[in-house]
């Protein structure tokens, strides 16, 4: 059975003009190694002769529909599940889809290089790791062809895939570097440590990133020192400071995410010197990023980087920037001002020193903020520190002395506190933790002392209240009385007392109304007198509960001659 999906009718163009039909055959393709390429061929239904034998060039419609329905093909491909997702991206994997894109980014079509490279974005955000590993491979084995063509004395150009991304970046024709953008962005992907792996065996961050500097960082600065040769820009256009600010935006995320790398190129190629050719740019972003990469290397606080600032003198476009600006009130103006507070806030140093020393004559005139003034201020009390050592020595012991805490003293206080014994604690004494034996003695002892003295003062009166009873001849020295006021047990034991001969609520007893000397007394105050041998009171009052109000009572139930003699 025939296959009729690819079988196809063949006409041929004669020198007349006219179309000779040479037959039906069946269409393939596949590569002719007499036409160096792919080929698209046609072989006869009846006999297998060859119709029609055609290499594909890359300017041709077909690639362009293949590289057009791949891309949408990845698109489309954002709408599955992530293990399908998975899936469909291992298998362009394997078919060699990182090797096609690097053939095809290398076109001159740009609605193709626009394709792939919006196939290369699909690639990076759903594996950076195998993009990268593809990159390191190539290299590899560029560097092996290498090796052996310099044996035979055959140079070489070495075409990676991330340096044709760069190369493209670099060259974007758009005025408004809409792709240039888009290429920045996968590259700050590639080269973020964040998302790369880390394995008992490697560390893909070491490799890539000693790959990407020996390889790749040469073509990313090569624009930016092309054009700073000079004390001034070479190129001060618009989408060349366009692209120097995308240059600048990923050294500057490469200052603040990779260490010693970054470091050993920017001071090996005096990066920052030609960095700061760009402030002295008529546009102002580009001069504030300038600034901005100088302000990532200052606050890493490295004195590598220090050094390197200090012995080339590069704060000396920022104060010739600082001052041409004069007293315009803008980002420029801030931003610098800013730098030098940074510096002076974190007390660096070496850089105060150095500004002062160098720059100091052009920048005390500036009065309309403090930050100068504080550099100056920082760097006499270093000098001053440095002539007297043990000045500096006797300030850092007071400062320890003031604000250091042992870590073990909230424990220690937690731990007398549950040992203390409550019963070898004498009455009022106040229990106090160590820690608050620093507050202030009066704060402590004042509401302590007043209630020590309200408390000697009820003793004391309840002590003459039981004097003054007992001289009264009233009851037998035997007898303790007992004054409260009228209770509900109170008054029934009244009311018994009163019928005993001899009680004092009797006719004819000593205390009774009416009897000679006696005082008339309020009705509702009665006395309870117990015994003290095993004999049993009228009133049996609980000890300890009502100890309390037993004071309180013995006042009350006083005359009122008596508690006026006690109040004055």
């Amino acid at each position: 059975m025939t296959d009729t999906r690819r079988r196809v009718k063949v006409y041929t163009l004669n020198e007349d003009r006219q179309w000779d039909d040479r037959g039906t055959g069946h269409v393939s393709s596949g590569y002719v190694e007499r036409l160096k390429g792919m080929s698209l061929l046609v072989r006869a239904e009846s006999d297998g002769s060859l119709l029609l034998e055609s290499k594909i060039n890359p300017n041709t419609a077909y690639q362009k529909q293949q590289v057009n329905f791949l891309k949408e093909f990845c698109a489309f491909s954002q709408t599955l599940q992530p293990q399908n997702r998975d899936a469909f991206f291992k298998t362009l994997s394997n078919m060699g889809i990182l090797p096609a894109l690097e053939v095809i980014l290398g076109m001159d079509d740009t609605q193709v290089r626009s394709a792939a490279t919006d196939i290369f974005s699909y690639l990076v955000e759903y594996n950076p790791s195998m993009v990268r590993e593809f990159v390191m491979q190539e290299a590899q084995q560029n560097d092996d062809v290498s090796k052996k063509l310099t044996e035979q004395k055959i140079t070489s150009k070495d075409i990676l895939l991330i340096n044709l991304i760069i190369e493209h970046m670099i060259c974007d024709t758009d005025p408004e570097l809409g792709g240039a953008v888009q290429l920045m962005g996968l590259l700050r992907t590639l080269v973020d440590p964040e998302n790369m792996l880390a394995t008992a065996n490697k560390t893909e961050k070491t490799e890539f990133l000693g790959f990407f500097y020996k390889h790749c960082m040469h073509v990313l600065t090569a624009p930016l020192l092309a054009n700073t040769t000079e004390d001034k820009p070479s190129k001060d256009d618009f989408q060349t400071a366009q692209l120097l600010a995308l240059v600048l935006e990923l050294l500057t995320f490469c200052v603040e995410h990779h260490t010693y790398h970054i470091k050993n190129y920017i001071i090996n190629k005096d990066i920052l010197r030609r960095v700061l050719v760009l402030m002295a740019s008529k546009h102002a972003f580009l001069a504030l990023c300038a600034l901005r990469f100088k302000r990532k290397i200052i606050g890493l606080k490295d004195e590598f980087y220090n050094r390197y600032i200090m012995k080339s003198f590069l704060f000396e476009p920022v104060v010739k920037a600082f001052l041409n600006n004069g007293s315009r009130y803008n980002l420029m103006n801030s931003a610098i001002i800013e730098m030098f507070e940074f510096i002076r806030v974190e007390d660096i140093k070496s850089l105060t020193a150095h500004v002062i020393e160098n720059y100091w004559k052009a920048l005390e005139d500036v009065d309309y903020v403090q930050t100068f003034k504080g550099l100056k201020l920082r760097f006499e009390q270093q000098r001053e520190r440095q002539d007297n050592p043990k000045l500096d020595s006797m300030r850092s012991i007071l400062r320890n002395h003031r604000y250091r805490r042992d870590a073990r003293t909230l424990e220690d206080e937690e731990e007398m506190w549950f040992n203390t014994d409550e019963d070898d604690m004498e009455d009022g004494e106040a229990v106090v933790s160590p820690s608050d034996k620093t507050k202030n003695d009066d704060d402590i002892m004042d509401p302590i002392s007043k209630f020590m003295e309200r408390k000697k003062l009820k003793e004391s009166e309840e002590k003459e209240v039981l004097l003054k009873t007992n001289l009264s001849g009233r009851q037998s020295p035997s007898f303790k009385l007992s004054l409260s006021s009228g209770t509900k047990t109170n008054l029934t034991s009244q009311a018994s007392a009163t019928n005993l001969p001899g009680s004092p609520g009797s006719p004819g007893s000593p205390g009774s109304p009416g009897s000679p000397g006696s005082v008339p007394k309020n009705t509702s105050q009665t006395a309870a007198i117990t015994t003290k041998g095993g004999l049993v009171g009228l009133v049996d009052y609980p000890d300890d509960d009502e100890d309390d109000d037993e004071d309180e009572d013995k006042e009350d139930t006083l005359p009122l001659s008596k508690k006026a003699k006690f109040d004055s």
